[in-house]
């Protein structure tokens, strides 16, 4: 259910964010052709109307607009298809704006809510800006597409998986492609579930968490994010995309999964450790 546009909007569900700390925010997202459903309440870009921005942010404006064509094909290129509603990017100026639009109050710089995809200023002060940017987009096209109930029974790792494989890493920024490898060469790794409740664990691991390994508790949700990206790397080239499709036709995650590989996730993840395990020997 969604909360009014003045208002913070009700979570469903929470996915689809990228974060300082280690929550994660979505909700219920209802595609609107050709505009943003809160339009009226930004500025938009002249250069370009799919960037919408608050008073005063003009220049980030323009930053995001000249990457935005080239993040919106690598995500169309990874997803297989076009998105099937325009891709609207909306910049906010505080803290309070982001909360008011998306229902988040916390540590979240970037979300794809009902109102569509949102970024707070403190993003663009990053150089990897753009990685952020594609990690929404990927979000966002899946969303348009599948409803928050259906994507609440897709496991995070798939998901989140997908879309920091789609933006190259954005989304895991803190945590490098070798540590993650190191994790996995541990023994220390995400589990690939098979589906996801509301009230189980998002991020099953196999191991402990240490303060001693993380003094940031956010260093985790890269970890996971990194873990995730690079198992589905391993997935995408031999059924990503009929994934992907299976799931945009409404099949439940646990048999498209089954149907596009053959093998469960946890078996194909063990596929995918043995791999790693030959490729260091």
């Amino acid at each position: 259910m969604l909360g009014s546009r003045k208002g913070p909007v009700g979570l469903i569900y929470v996915i689809f964010a990228i974060a300082l700390s280690g929550l994660v925010g979505c909700s219920d997202f209802y595609p609107i052709e050709e505009q943003s459903p809160v339009k009226d309440e930004f500025i938009a870009l002249i250069e370009d109307d799919r960037v919408l921005y608050k008073e005063g942010m003009k220049e980030q404006a323009l930053l995001i607009q000249r990457v935005l064509d080239e993040q919106v094909k690598i995500i169309e290129k990874i997803h297989g298809k076009p998105f099937i509603n325009t891709p609207f990017v909306h910049l906010c100026d505080t803290r309070e704006c982001f909360a008011q639009y998306t229902g988040i109050d916390a540590g979240i710089l970037a979300a794809v809510t009902s109102n569509g995809l949102f970024l707070k200023s403190y993003v663009i002060t990053h150089e990897d800006y753009a990685s952020w940017l594609a990690h929404e987009l990927s979000h966002l096209h899946m969303r348009q597409q599948i409803s928050a109930f259906n994507a609440g029974f897709i496991p995070q790792w798939y998901q989140e998986g997908l879309a920091t494989f789609a933006a190259n890493g954005g989304g895991a920024n803190k945590v490098s492609r070798e540590k993650a490898l190191g994790y996995l060469y541990e023994d220390k790794h995400i589990v690939a579930v098979d589906s996801h409740f509301f009230l189980s664990d998002s991020w099953p691991l196999n191991y402990t968490v240490s303060q001693d390994d993380w003094p940031k508790p956010w260093y985790q949700q890269h970890m996971n994010y990194r873990q995730a990206s690079l198992f589905y790397e391993f997935l995408h080239p031999i059924g990503g995309v009929e994934l992907i499709r299976a799931l945009e036709q409404g099949d439940r995650f646990k048999p498209a999964f089954l149907s596009a590989f053959g093998k469960t996730p946890e078996e194909m993840f063990s596929i995918y450790r043995n791999k790693l395990a030959d490729h260091r020997s």
